[in-house]
């Protein structure tokens, strides 16, 4: 799914530079931080000693790779990077089309970035001149071929233009690594969906914010955790990660 005509330029790089973007990921700093650990474990499991993060954001990718002695540095132009700056951290606030690194990195870490990209096949064939023969791909993006996508369409929480481009089913997905001279080591789905999330959005898709039903949705939400892990497990979760190889 893609949004056609694309928007222009200045309009896209100006939803990134809004004073408010990356609100929603300050608000989910543990869970973020979390996910982050576990990611730089799985990057070190594949030998990798040196990230450059694209879209880097507040920082949570890049502290849970210092702390785990792993060299990093990212790419964001947006407000929130500087707060990782400021932290000690090497940010280039720049394009990625702008970007030059001195030296090859081992990986390059791409969460929930793909989706936002006007064009992702020349981005990421731009990127992968950044990393070593041989090196890691690892990213995140929503699924299109997940139950949530299916089940709720146009409705879909990550059907959001002009801040999402272009979303993926898993064989588009397959397409464009293929096209990047990649190949997928690891792939998993996920879809953060904790009690609160599934409440929210039964509220919104189905019961509404009535204080009536409020009790209702509480109760429905705690059943639905079991099976949104199996969807998860499954591979049909909101969002794919994966971790890939150039050829």
């Amino acid at each position: 799914m893609f949004v056609s005509p694309l928007p222009e330029i200045d309009v896209v790089q100006a939803t990134y530079l809004r004073p408010d973007y990356h609100e929603t990921a300050e608000a989910s700093a543990a869970r973020m931080r979390a996910e982050a650990d576990a990611r730089v474990e799985v990057l070190q499991s594949m030998g990798v000693r040196r990230i450059i993060e694209v879209g880097c954001g507040p920082g949570h990718f890049l502290d849970a790779a210092r702390d785990r002695g792993v060299h990093i540095e990212g790419v964001d132009p947006a407000r929130t990077a500087a707060e990782a700056a400021e932290r000690g951290h090497v940010v280039h606030r720049v394009w990625l089309e702008s970007f030059a690194p001195p030296q090859r990195f081992d990986a390059l870490a791409l969460w929930e970035v793909l989706e936002h990209l006007p064009d992702p096949a020349r981005a990421l064939s731009i990127m992968r001149e950044w990393i070593v023969p041989g090196g890691v791909v690892a990213f995140s993006t929503p699924s299109m071929s997940g139950l949530p996508a299916r089940v709720l369409g146009r409705r879909f929480p990550m059907v959001t233009p002009p801040d999402h481009l272009e979303l993926f089913t898993r064989a588009g997905l397959d397409r464009l690594l293929d096209r990047a001279g990649l190949r997928a080591e690891r792939w998993t789905s996920f879809s953060n969906l904790g009690v609160d999330s599934i409440a929210r959005g039964l509220r919104r898709f189905a019961f509404g914010d009535s204080a009536r039903v409020r009790p209702v949705v509480d109760v429905l939400a705690r059943l639905c955790t079991l099976p949104a892990r199996w969807i998860d497990a499954a591979g049909w979760g909101t969002s794919f990660e994966v971790y890939a190889r150039l050829r």
